[in-house]
């Protein structure tokens, strides 16, 4: 039997025998259904604080599937609401319903110095260091007045069947195995005048997306538990002053790097009275990554390759040993080396890439039944290469369950919108190409329009997506979409243990990555020409950006949940275009 089943089965038995001791316990001791959801969640938030909505993104992956939370998160349209109506929420902006009105903390009743804690216990696996390894966590929310605090305190077991002091390295990394027992500290809600947060944040968004859109630092979680930072002072003073701000890991600070972001916006007429005119407002942000080359310094190298660099770094018999190596393995030693030299140098090299832009926006509308707002965008990079983007003129309207906007975008040179999204720290960099992200971007005049469009269907599905089409001169396209579509909660009340079903796919740059076969290789073209000429990955093509999913919840006990979360994604190495998945299966128990 192969360890990957092994694993599975031993995962398979440990989940089990968790639900088993929770049925017992509850039987004990009569716990009560779990039917109302917390006061404070504990998942990441289905909602950013964009006022205008941005282009359907899967959420990062959820540290758990909640059992009641979830059945009163339904989508109401409002927001950035839509492409992330069953993810799991925190309480990060605030939306009480009719029935959360009358608790104490909801509108209209004053917040509690101290609520009742929150245990999650959870069993399963989740993808570290690209491998399926067992992961126990026993996690603690604790809200405290206007705070929120949900502690994580975890074991992982490798392939090898051993405890892993993943997380619990005091010696040698004392800062990370603090850090990792904080899953989140936040105060307030997003829309409230002072909210701040620390740990995971998702689904961050700025203005109207045109630089930072739907960002994400949980991407990879639990394997990488970054810590990030938003602080928000949200329509202060006279005029309407709001400065939005966020830091997305403070540890990789010490490899010179992070991705830093601030917007500050005013109300320049919110006293004047004047109709339409008062509700205009107008700002400018600033993003930017301080060290493109940070993940560099957290690759690996296989011991057979770093075995080979040591012989011709330290021997004189380099050339009969290298002889031996090409002939048993088939591969060139000169460019195996001259890759880790390159790597190398990436380390220890350091180089910056921002972006600034302006906005504005103009509500003409604003009812709970109908809300429209024109509005216009514009961002450049701040660096030598040329390159800028404007989507102007723009509409974002929801009516009743159905939210939507259009915008017409023009782009010049080396730019591409919502270049900070929710996959950036995985595309970054690419090792397989050592490339980053603004270096695979082609120069061009393009215009054409975006679109987004979701809707909830009364509670039964929810859907989700957005499409972008510009064109160029010589034919020259580019195309981008993302969807979203999940089961809602009136089917999935009526569905026995079910609380969970959804698929995500997103593609953002097609026509940017070249196409490989089935196999992984490039697809080259059988014209005679120097270099060879290459097609490009089309829309459902895979490549480096393109990634699809889907997230699975069953309720096996009241207050317990079982979740099966896999996406699917693709990386370039050793020249083939191979798989770069992540999954979470796991069985969890909130109590």
């Amino acid at each position: 039997m192969s360890k990957s089943i092994q694993r599975r089965l031993y995962c398979a038995a440990i989940s089990i025998a968790a639900f088993a001791s929770f049925s017992i316990v509850s039987a004990q001791e009569g716990i009560d259904e779990y039917d109302e959801a917390p006061e404070q969640s504990v998942y990441p938030p289905a909602e950013g604080p964009s006022p205008a909505p941005s282009p359907a993104i899967p959420p990062a992956p959820s540290p758990a599937v909640s059992t009641a939370a979830e059945a009163s998160g339904s989508i109401d349209g409002e927001g950035d609401a839509g492409a992330e109506g069953t993810e799991l929420a925190d309480t990060d902006k605030a939306k009480p319903d009719a029935k959360d009105a009358a608790k104490p903390g909801a509108e209209g009743g004053a917040a509690p110095l101290f609520a009742k804690p929150e245990f999650e216990l959870s069993v399963g696996m989740a993808t570290v260091d690209g491998e399926p390894w067992s992961r126990i966590a026993l996690g603690v929310d604790l809200p405290i007045w206007k705070f929120g605090v949900f502690l994580d305190i975890e074991l992982f077991i490798d392939n090898d069947s051993k405890l892993s002091n993943k997380g619990w390295d005091f010696e040698n990394n004392a800062a990370e195995a603090i850090l990792r027992k904080i899953r989140y500290i936040r105060y307030g809600h997003e829309n409230e005048p002072l909210f701040v947060k620390f740990g995971g944040l998702s689904n961050v968004t700025l203005g109207y997306g045109m630089i930072l859109d739907r960002f994400t630092n949980m991407l990879r979680y639990p394997d990488e538990k970054l810590l990030g930072l938003q602080f928000y002072l949200n329509d202060v003073s006279p005029v309407g002053v709001s400065l939005q701000t966020m830091i997305s890991d403070f540890a990789e600070m010490k490899d010179d790097g992070g991705v830093y972001a601030a917007r500050l916006a005013v109300r320049p007429l919110k006293q004047s009275g004047i109709f339409l005119a008062d509700g205009l407002t107008v700002g400018g942000m600033f993003a930017m990554d301080a060290n493109v080359l940070a993940p560099a310094r957290k690759w690996g190298v296989n011991k057979e390759d770093q075995i080979l660099k040591e012989i011709r770094d330290s021997t004189d018999f380099f050339d009969e040993y290298k002889n031996i190596y090409e002939k048993h393995t088939g591969l060139s030693a000169d460019a195996i080396l001259e890759k880790l030299d390159a790597e190398d140098s990436l380390r220890k090299s350091t180089r910056s890439f921002s972006l600034y832009g302006f906005d504005a926006g103009l509500p003409i509308i604003s009812t709970d039944l109908l809300s429209v707002e024109l509005y216009g965008q514009s961002a450049f990079r701040a660096d030598t290469v040329s390159g800028w983007g404007i989507g102007a003129p723009g509409v974002a309207a929801k009516l009743w369950k159905l939210w939507a906007n259009l915008e017409y975008r023009k782009i010049e040179g080396r730019f591409t919108p919502g270049y900070f999204d929710a996959y950036y720290l995985d595309e970054r960099y690419s090792r397989g190409q050592l490339l980053s992200k603004d270096q695979l971007i082609d120069s061009v005049s393009l215009s054409g329009v975006f679109g987004r469009v979701g809707m909830d269907v009364f509670g039964a599905i929810t859907v989700d997506g957005s499409y972008q089409y510009m064109a160029g001169e010589d034919g020259y396209k580019s195309q981008g979409y993302e969807a979203t579509a999940g089961i809602g909660e009136a089917i999935m009340s009526r569905i026995p243990k079910f609380n969970t079903a959804e698929i995500y796919i997103r593609n953002a740059n097609v026509g940017i990555y070249d196409k490989y076969d089935k196999k992984g290789n490039l697809i080259v073209s059988d014209a005679a020409v120097f270099p060879p000429e290459t097609y490009k990955a089309g829309l459902f093509d895979r490549s480096p950006g393109m990634y699809w999913g889907y997230r699975l919840g069953f309720e096996i006990a009241a207050g317990a949940s079982l979740i099966w979360d896999y996406r699917y994604g693709w990386k370039i190495e050793n020249e083939k275009l191979v798989p770069d998945n992540h999954m979470i299966l796991q069985t969890a128990l909130r109590f």
